[in-house]
């Protein structure tokens, strides 16, 4: 079964909310570390999934390959939009306070701090596909239960 481009839609919005919301929080220093380094990369996909299986009353049948087709771009997008806005907003807050966090941001030129965001974030897609393939292999028991 091919996928429905709502369900790519929805997820697309979903998850640059996700990583948009994930972004500001990660500006208090103490929930930085634990975003940067569990939430985003592990588990964007299972929140993403868990919000449409809430919210979306008729949502089709996807095979197991489509759920890691979806978490990767859940991953990436959810990744990039996370360090689009993040990395700007830890600049000017360490311009207005300096003993604010910088992550040594504010050494990388543009190129660098480019191709910095574009690594992470294929390393985060590349994780949440795994947890897309996870979520979708739950998802799948959990319908063989209920049935």
């Amino acid at each position: 079964m091919a996928l429905n481009i709502e369900i790519i839609k929805k997820t697309s919005v979903y998850s640059a909310a996700l990583g948009a919301l994930l972004a500001v929080l990660a500006l208090i220093p103490a929930l930085m570390p634990a975003i940067s380094l569990f939430i985003l990369p592990f588990l964007s996909a299972l929140i993403i999934f868990s919000i449409l299986r809430i919210t979306e009353k008729n949502l089709p049948e996807l095979e197991i390959k489509e759920y890691a087709v979806l978490g990767a771009g859940i991953g990436g997008i959810a990744g990039f939009s996370f360090l689009i806005i993040f990395t700007p907003l830890v600049l000017l807050i360490h311009l207005v306070f300096k003993d604010y966090y910088a992550y040594g941001i504010n050494y990388l030129n543009f190129f660098v701090a480019f191709v910095f965001i574009i690594t992470i974030s294929i390393i985060i897609l590349i994780t949440n596909a795994g947890g897309g393939l996870l979520s979708g292999f739950l998802i799948k028991q959990i319908d063989k239960f209920r049935k």
